[in-house]
């Protein structure tokens, strides 16, 4: 085998491959396969191939492979760096030529033993100063001839020109790359402005002008995008602090700021002249010859709403008649995170140096374990509580403190995270209640034996007498049964006033007839009717039955013969019971009496049951009213429920987060 060419030959072929490589219609690998072709024709070999080397591999690939044996390094294949002549070529860094390779000393060569090519002819291709592959030519049979310069120069300028193509290539995908990537970063930045949660205005720095705005900008300003375009930043504020935010603005990086340094709150004014407060983070973007300014603008209108009423209520609890602590439920413990100047009051200690301690610091020797236990139980279950407690003062003096204690849980959730307390001095209550119960305890005492000795002995007098002085003597019996029935109205009274029963759902039907049944049997003579459909319920205890008894009992002593009981559903929140008689009605004293559950010194009751009916009712919840118009009618209006868990009337079972 020898050259195919002659110096004509090679001036053509070398106008060829300059006019292949420049021609702008063809592709890399076009290109890469018609030099390879022409590289053959020149050179009189059957094969051309590149191959691209693998530095961190022992396997290369065969780019592009042309020539009269298709199966021999053909396109897309594989060849291991150990059995090609490309390691030559690449470690000798300058073109190898082997015009007949047994005669040359390298059969034993792998390239050789694998392949068989007894001549070849390659050199480096480089791209940007590395190396990219060897472009090669081969035939299975030898060469009469060595390679000339002249064909190792036309193999070196394939080289050069496909490096230079794969370059200008390789520059080219870099700069779609690098604007597919700025396409694509416009468009997350689009995306992120459009879908940013805040107003976003981005403007020119020079002008001032506004460049772009998002929806939420239109929103918050009430101003269209299309009008906000092209309108200075500076008139979204007040026109008459516009200077303040010029100077403000001015070439800084603002970072959530809402309040200029005085403490003026920063504001938009929307396109109606209402103004929102805001915050507001800014920042500068070089973008080629122009800055741009990226503002965020956040609308905190209602978070100034809820600062204002956080301050009412810090201002309302340090102002508040009853002592206030907090505890930090998480630490152990349960040490105090604050107290009001009221506690400071109650209790004689500094707020600062109570902090981080328990609230056990108020006990004292006389305080009741029991009342203890019941705290220390509420708190393990995280319930509320309120109880009455002795405690003790800085200087040592006992007092009487009603003590509430309410979990806070954290805001969306059930955990608590803290314990408010409540405590109020009650000494003077105690004392006034342990007074009144032992004048109660002795009055009724002594009434009672004073009265069983006065019946007993008018007893005797209207036994062994008659006429008027026996009639007389009757009197003084009733009189007497009357006072020791109004001492036992006075106790039912006081029970009524301590007990601090849980609300219940009760059938109202079913507290009206077992109260009917028993007033049947004490007062035989008078007819009772109850007029009642469905089984209502209500939010009720026990001592309603007291309340229907007094009722139902006075409209049988004082009324007639008759009494009806009629139960309504209001359609609203109320069950109303009507109780009715037919007899001369109450007084206008008794019926102010029972209506509003106050008298005075020129308007007062007869006597103690129509009190513990209002007592009874409103603590309940209900109201009591009278009608008299041919008899009585007394209504008591019961609050509806069909719930049928324990109500408590005091605090709320749980408060809520502290900063709502």
């Amino acid at each position: 085998m020898s050259s195919a060419t002659g110096p004509d030959t090679e001036l053509t072929l070398r106008h060829r491959l300059y006019e292949l490589i420049d021609d702008p219609d063809r592709s890399v690998a076009d290109k890469q396969q018609k030099a390879l072709e022409l590289g053959c024709e020149f050179l009189g070999v059957g094969n051309g191939y590149i191959q691209r080397w693998n530095g961190d591999s022992s396997v290369d690939e065969i780019v592009v492979g042309v020539g009269s044996d298709p199966g021999l390094l053909s396109t897309g294949t594989t060849v291991e760096q150990s059995t090609s002549y490309c390691r030559r070529t690449v470690e000798a860094n300058s073109p190898v030529a082997l015009s007949n390779v047994p005669e040359q000393g390298w059969s034993d060569d792998p390239a050789y033993l694998e392949h068989g090519l007894s001549c070849y002819l390659g050199t480096t291709i480089f791209v940007r100063g590395e190396v990219y592959g060897t472009v090669c030519f081969a035939d299975h049979e030898p060469r009469n001839t060595e390679f000339d310069a002249e064909e190792k120069a036309f193999v070196e300028l394939i080289a050069r020109l496909l490096g230079r193509e794969l370059e200008a290539n390789e520059h080219e995908r870099r700069i779609e790359q690098r604007e597919q990537q700025r396409d694509e970063l416009e468009d997350k930045y689009e995306t992120l402005i459009e879908m940013a949660p805040d107003a976003i205005f981005v403007t020119d720095e020079e002008t001032g002008e506004i460049t772009r705005a998002n929806k939420k900008a239109a929103e918050l300003t009430g101003y269209d995008r299309s009008e906000l375009a092209g309108m200075a930043l500076l008139s979204l504020h007040p026109e008459a602090n516009r200077d303040r935010y010029r100077a403000l603005f001015d070439g800084a990086t603002i970072t959530g700021r809402d309040r200029f340094d005085d403490g003026t709150p920063l504001t938009v004014q929307r396109a109606d002249g209402s103004e929102i407060d805001i915050e507001v983070s800014t920042s500068t973007v070089e973008l080629g010859d122009r800055t741009l300014r990226h503002c965020i603008v956040r609308d905190i209108s209602r978070r100034r709403d809820r600062e204002h009423e956080l301050r009412v209520k810090n201002r309302a609890i340090e102002a508040a008649s009853v002592g206030i602590t907090i505890a930090d439920a998480t630490e152990d413990d349960l040490p105090l995170v604050y107290a009001n100047t009221e506690f400071e009051h109650l209790t004689g200690y500094d707020s600062e140096a109570i902090r981080g301690q328990n609230c056990r610091f108020l006990q004292g020797e006389a305080t009741a374990e029991e009342g203890l236990d019941r705290i220390r139980g509420a708190l393990a279950a995280e319930q509320p509580i309120t109880t009455e407690i002795l405690n003790y003062r800085a200087d040592g003096s006992p007092f009487w403190n009603e003590l509430t204690i309410a979990p806070v849980t954290e805001r969306g959730s059930e955990s608590v995270t803290h314990f408010v307390g409540f405590q109020q001095d009650i000494t003077a209550r105690k004392r006034q209640e342990q007074s009144l119960a032992v004048l109660d305890r002795v009055l009724r005492h002594n009434i009672r034996n004073g009265m069983s000795v006065i019946s007993g002995f008018a007893r005797v007098i209207a036994e062994r007498t008659d006429g008027e002085l026996a009639a007389m003597a009757t009197r003084i019996i009733d009189s007497s049964e009357e006072l020791t029935a109004l001492t036992e109205k006075a106790r039912d009274l006081q029970e009524a006033m301590r007990a601090q029963e849980p609300l219940h759902c009760r059938d109202i039907v079913d507290d009206v007839e077992a109260v009917v049944s028993d007033l049947e049997t004490e007062y035989p003579a008078v007819t009772f009717t109850v007029d009642a459909s469905g089984s209502p319920q209500v939010a009720a205890t026990e001592r309603l039955r007291s309340a229907l008894e007094e009722v139902g009992e006075n409209a049988a002593k004082y009324g007639s013969t008759s009494v009806s009981i009629r139960i309504e559903d209001t359609g609203t929140d109320r069950i109303a019971v009507h109780v009715s008689d037919t007899g001369p009605g109450l007084s206008e004293n008794e019926q102010r009496v029972v209506e509003s559950g106050r008298e005075t010194p020129l308007e007062h009751g007869d006597g103690l049951g129509l009190w513990l009916v209002n007592w009874i009712v409103t603590d309940l919840g209900g109201d009591v009213r009278t009608t008299v118009e041919d008899g009585t009618t007394v209504t008591l209006e019961l609050p509806r429920t069909d719930d049928q868990r324990p109500q408590s009337r005091g605090h709320r079972s749980t408060l809520r987060s502290l900063s709502e």
